[in-house]
């Protein structure tokens, strides 16, 4: 008889504290600090250009102020360039693509507030999956994969970084300015990665 109500005490717990936990979707574009990556003709480097983000977050309450908000993210990050040949008079556009999977886990105060302003901070952990660098000139479009790996010139695959974030909610819509700081496997000397830094504005909706 103990055992059984210990149970359903547990299980009634349980799902009131799942009642309190909130599951959400968020969106937005994604910005670059700094240059990366050679231009086609290897003179100057590629400049931050919008990229985009959209992923899932899960709002768990700690206490009456604060949640432990882990979410994933997939990442893009993009670069770019457009170059005049002197030769020939044409654009040469140059273009980097990198893909990832963020997952940030942020510690948040709230204020206790469902509208208002909010602040957190906490670490990301962030998977490269993919790139492109796409060359165009003259007609012509080249295209190669951008590698992660451990051989040279490759960007390892697993990059720990930390991320701090400002932002106001609405109700259960809310607007946040993430910045993440890569930590882990970052380059050195000459040697470009897409793993450095970025800014994302998120647009976010949870569900109640």
């Amino acid at each position: 008889m103990k055992k059984t109500l210990t149970i359903v005490i547990l299980l009634i717990s349980f799902q009131s504290y799942k009642s309190f936990a909130q599951l959400g979707f968020q969106a937005g574009p994604v910005g670059i600090f700094g240059e990366a990556f050679p231009t086609a003709d290897g003179l100057d480097k590629l400049g931050g250009a919008l990229g985009f983000t959209f992923g899932a977050l899960y709002n768990v309450p700690l206490g009456d102020q604060f949640i432990i908000q882990p979410a994933i993210n997939y990442l893009n990050k993009k670069w770019s360039d457009e170059l005049e040949n002197l030769n020939s008079g044409n654009i040469e556009k140059t273009k980097m693509s990198v893909n990832y999977l963020e997952i940030p886990v942020q510690f948040v105060f709230t204020g206790g507030k469902d509208k208002g302003f909010f602040a957190g901070v906490g670490p990301s952990f962030n998977l490269g999956l993919s790139g492109k660098r796409t060359v165009a000139f003259n007609g012509n479009t080249t295209t190669t994969d951008y590698k992660f790996g451990s051989g040279l010139n490759e960007e390892a695959p697993f990059t720990i970084a930390v991320n701090a974030m400002i932002g106001y909610s609405f109700g259960a819509i809310h607007l946040g300015l993430n910045f993440s700081q890569g930590l882990s496997n970052q380059p050195s000397d000459n040697i470009d990665r897409g793993n450095v830094n970025h800014l994302a504005l998120r647009l976010g909706y949870v569900l109640r």
